[in-house]
């Protein structure tokens, strides 16, 4: 396989807005509302607004497209992917009112893998050598 082949199969697995909708829902889904406890006052507001995130990386896939849409997933998930870096290094804990949940780097690998590959797909298609011009 040639070098543009290769180069075009992975533009293709690193689609911005595949990795923005997958990687929203399953932030929702596992990472917010599997783990909620609706009797825990504190989690209740904190993961109201962690589903923010949710309903920007929705709008970012359905609502823009092309450049546009690559730089909001490098700029939605990048940050939140070095957030997971230094939460997991750092070893920081959340506490819900006694719900105690801790940062460890083996926790960390599955959020880091998705959260770092939406902001990769954002990197390769977003074209930021443009920027500099």
């Amino acid at each position: 396989m040639d070098k543009e082949a290769k180069s075009m199969d992975v533009k293709a697995i690193l689609n911005p807005k595949i990795w923005l909708i997958l990687t929203g829902l399953i932030h929702a889904g596992v990472g917010v509302l599997s783990e909620l406890d609706m009797g825990n006052e504190t989690q209740v507001v904190v993961s109201g607004f962690f589903l923010l995130t949710t309903f920007t990386m929705l709008y970012a896939a359905f609502f823009t497209e092309g450049e546009q849409q690559a730089r909001l997933a490098t700029v939605i998930a990048g940050p939140i992917w070095v957030w997971f870096v230094i939460c997991a290094v750092q070893g920081y804990t959340l506490d819900y009112e006694g719900e105690t949940f801790t940062f460890e780097l083996s926790t960390s690998i599955p959020p880091l893998i998705i959260w770092g590959m939406t902001a990769l797909s954002g990197i390769v298609h977003g074209n930021f050598q443009e920027l500099t011009k």
